[in-house]
């Protein structure tokens, strides 16, 4: 394991170094401002142009509020009885004629929904909806501050000035609502069947507290109610897929001399409300003005039920991108650097096993392991020397270590004399006794000069050795 130390720290290293190249480089030091022609309507965004801010103060006053992440298919069984806010345009999908028409059908059967768009008709697909005027093109001269990223006086510059012509009706909608901050590039509705000639633009009329307010449209249209919806488009829905209601008689809360910002329509058993500006309840303008209190009122007005049972709210995120059937685990990582990061990841992993099992260098020789043990070389050497009574010849190979260890002991040369071992001897206080050593030397001696040894004798011999190794050890 040490020798592969180096090569685990390297590879660490360079996976760490790649890791930080990949995060740095999807990092955008240069963001691009969001605008208003180019906006993120989704309530999880936390740019200008996002709504979360909105979803947050829903979700912080305890206020049932979902994200939507489903098809409206599933509406008529998941959102029985609530309500859905579409804020448009949305991101990735625009709205099909088939998922339009499942948004009228469950609007019809008692649903609620607040279309929040410059485009309304792109949200519901109703030929009743017209525009007065087309929207503004955002200016490109917004800048944005290179430090914070965040934009230079963007909202003070889409702003519209004209917030006093606006008239309001005393409506649940407009209460505690004084003036409300549209943007330069909100459009104004008006509805009617499509005609020739489109109706004359309504005249004020004068409320009893002196109010002037704006003729409902519809009122100069009572006549013809619009066709289907749908109708138009017989060649994608089939005749029974007619719609299942009609707009007609609207309720103005919110307008001018244009044409209505804010309006409401019932549809069937629900109703419908419709805000040409999603300034109003964006991050960067429902701080402006009154659109505050107007957006708490709608949020008021769609999460009152029947027998004051509070609705829950959904905010329509499916064509933002953010769908259930997706992972929620890649939903969570979406627009991150995280799935660069694993891939990079994974093909490292792949790099270093490749890498581990190929040879760089010249082929090396397997290690020989010896198989032996010392014991069995001894082993071998009794067995031969008891064939062959060879007893001279293991005296041979213990005597002559024996006296060199006890010569060493006891402080003499290993060529010293017997009488010379005896006499120091003497001299030392050990625990040997004299003639036992005399004959162990004498008897090894008389062998190694040819004299004939039995075993008995040799293996007394090698004892009495031990144990005087043992008595003079230290």
């Amino acid at each position: 394991m040490r020798r592969y130390l180096g090569i685990i720290l390297i590879a660490v290293i360079v996976i760490v170094v790649l890791i930080a190249l990949s995060a740095a480089g999807s990092m955008e030091f240069d963001r691009p401002v969001e605008t208003e022609g180019d906006p993120i309507r989704s309530s999880y965004n936390s740019g200008p142009t996002g709504v979360r801010a909105f979803f947050q103060l829903l979700e912080e006053s305890a206020v049932p509020v979902e994200r939507w992440r489903e098809r409206y298919d599933a509406l008529s069984d998941k959102a029985r009885g609530a309500s859905l806010i579409l804020v448009g345009p949305f991101q990735f999908d625009d709205l099909s004629a088939s998922e339009a028409l499942e948004l009228q059908r469950w609007i019809a059967a008692g649903g609620q929904a607040l279309i929040v768009s410059r485009s309304p008709r792109a949200l519901f697909h109703d030929s009743y909806i017209h525009l007065k005027n087309k929207p503004a093109t955002p200016s490109p001269g917004i800048s944005a501050d290179q430090s914070t990223g965040q934009p230079t006086g963007q909202t003070d510059s889409i702003v519209a000035g004209n917030a006093h012509t606006l008239q309001a009706q005393p409506t649940e909608l407009m209460r505690g609502v004084s003036e409300v901050a549209l943007s330069h590039f909100a459009t104004r509705m008006a509805f009617y069947a499509d005609v020739a000639e489109p109706p004359p633009p309504p005249k004020p009329a004068s409320t009893g507290n002196g109010t002037v307010v704006e003729e409902p449209e519809a009122a100069s249209q009572p006549a013809s109610p619009s066709p289907s919806p749908l109708g138009a488009q017989t060649d994608v829905l089939e005749e029974e897929d007619a719609a299942p209601g009609m707009l007609f008689a609207p309720v103005v809360h919110l307008g001018d001399g244009d044409g209505a910002v804010l309006a409401e329509f019932h549809y069937g058993e629900g109703r419908v409300i419709f805000l040409s500006d999603p300034f109003v309840i964006a991050n960067n303008g429902i701080s402006r003005g009154a659109n505050l209190a107007l957006a708490l009122n709608l949020a008021r007005a769609l999460g009152a039920g029947e027998n004051n049972a509070p609705r829950r709210i959904f905010f329509d995120e499916y064509h933002h991108g953010y769908r259930k059937e997706s992972n929620p685990l890649v939903n969570y990582f979406r627009g991150t650097p995280m799935p660069w990061l694993l891939l990079q990841g994974a093909l490292l992993g792949v790099l270093l096993l490749y890498t581990y099992g190929r040879r760089f260098a010249r082929p090396l020789p397997l290690p020989q392991v010896d198989r032996h043990s010392p014991l069995e070389f001894v082993g071998s050497m009794a067995n031969l020397q008891q064939a062959a009574e060879a007893r001279d010849l293991a005296i041979e190979n213990i005597y002559p270590r024996f006296k060199t260890q006890l010569c060493r002991r006891l402080g003499l040369s290993s060529r010293a004399q017997i009488a010379e071992i005896l006499e120091c001897l003497q001299t030392r206080r050990i625990e040997i006794r004299e003639e036992e050593l005399r004959q162990v030397l004498t008897l090894s001696e008389s062998a190694l000069k040819g004299e004939t040894i039995d075993d008995a004798r040799l293996v007394q011999a090698v004892r009495t050795m031990r144990r005087i190794l043992s008595a003079t050890g230290r």
